[in-house]
């Protein structure tokens, strides 16, 4: 339990440092905005990638390789930083350390739904609010490093070696848990409705559970798909909310904006910390549900309100938190042993479905209109809440996480 809190922490810690670096490394080397584009969608791009080779990895090599690679990619690329003398060797330097994040999500994640068998949904919410604590403070030690050290922005991340060496050694010496079913439940069956094409009660040899296996399963993609457009519309709140201030309020961003995006990673973080416990009480699915349409009603409710309505869109961000986190936690309920496996492909195809719905965005800025970027957000939250229900359907006679 150490261990998978502590390593998400440390994700959101390295992770969110980016925010600090990025603007650094494009000054440095006076790069323009669409080589900075360029390198943000090689980023994505990676993200993906490794996304998908670090879920084959993990269904063939396990858990703990997956952490311990993860480590070792992380390792190399911060390592590697101070050596940093062209905007595009830094950008292939960062690119080594977003494939060790594609390893630590897919693992991370993959752990929790192996280990968090009770109470899924609130260790999984905390696990992920474990994240939005790591990445308050990942800026603020970039920050620190540069504006109070005096150090060049080339150290910001071999500095950050300190607390990965520390948990990698940690990680190293512990055990972890298995990662498949043991011989006493071998025989056990799972319930899983026909819609999943795999008869109820039917054994998958293990040599068949792969990332490739997941992909075949129709009820995958669904998690995978709302699980995608949850990550689009919590992404839409961070970059487009403060053009939209901008572009039609006329709003600074550097004050304003700022302060609108803070507001909801506030919300959005206290929301995965308390609202574990009432998930637990309310049922998953149904709380996941009710807050698809709150978050909808709100979109809807700001947008036509105008002006007036722009304290409501942080509040979003307390009912898009729980969204991502509880159905990998249902997900346990409903694939049972095959989940830490097809979690992998879940959280892929959500991956690659964000990525290309944030290509969207900009996209409907063009061409549209300078505001309609943000107010996608509602039709993709009634395409998610639509998912919702679909889901509940399928799955409510056979899982207990309704």
């Amino acid at each position: 339990m150490f261990v998978i809190y502590g390593n998400m922490t440390l994700y959101g810690f390295i992770i969110s440092m980016r925010g600090v670096s990025f603007p650094l490394i494009k000054n440095s080397f006076g790069a323009s905005y669409s080589d900075q584009g360029l390198m943000t969608a090689m980023v994505s791009f990676t993200a993906v990638c490794f996304c998908i080779i670090s879920g084959i990895f993990m269904g063939r090599k396990g858990l703990k390789n997956t952490a311990v690679a993860g480590f070792i990619l992380m390792i190399c690329g911060m390592a590697s930083f101070s050596f940093a003398e062209s905007y595009w060797m830094a950008a292939g330097l960062y690119l080594i350390l977003q494939a060790g994040f594609g390893f630590f999500e897919i693992g991370l994640n993959g752990m929790g739904v192996r280990i968090f068998t009770k109470k899924s949904a609130m260790k999984m919410n905390l696990l992920h609010f474990c994240f939005g604590l790591g990445s308050i403070c990942g800026p603020f030690a970039a920050g620190f490093i540069v504006n109070q050290t005096g150090m060049r922005w080339q150290m910001m991340y071999p500095l950050g070696l300190v607390p990965v060496f520390i948990f990698f050694i940690i990680t190293l010496v512990t055990r972890y848990p298995a990662d498949q079913r043991s011989a006493s439940d071998a025989g056990s069956t799972v319930e899983i409705n026909t819609a999943l094409k795999i008869n109820s009660g039917e054994q998958i040899p293990k040599n068949e559970l792969s990332f490739f296996s997941g992909l075949k399963v129709p009820l995958v993609w669904i998690f995978g798909l709302i699980m995608g457009l949850a990550g689009a519309i919590e992404s839409c709140s961070v970059a487009w909310s403060g053009l939209f201030l901008s572009d039609v309020y006329g709003m600074n961003i550097e004050t304003q904006g700022a302060f609108f995006v803070s507001v909801f990673f506030m919300l959005y973080t206290f929301s995965r910390l308390a609202c574990g416990f009432f998930i637990e009480k309310a049922g998953y699915l149904r709380v996941t549900i009710i807050g698809g349409i709150a978050a909808f009603a709100l979109y809807i409710a700001a947008f036509i309100l105008g002006r007036n309505g722009i304290v409501l869109l942080p509040v979003t961000g307390i009912f898009i938190s729980v969204i991502y986190p509880t159905m990998l936690a249902v997900s346990v309920g409903v694939f049972r042993e095959r989940a830490q496996v097809y979690s992998s492909a879940m959280i892929s195809i959500a991956f690659t479905l964000n990525g290309l719905i944030q290509f969207g965005f900009g996209i409907t800025n063009n061409f549209i209109g300078a505001s309609w970027a943000f107010k996608s957000c509602v039709p993709y939250t009634a395409v998610m809440v639509i998912l919702l229900l679909v889901l509940n359907r399928i799955t409510k006679p056979n899982t207990k996480h309704n």
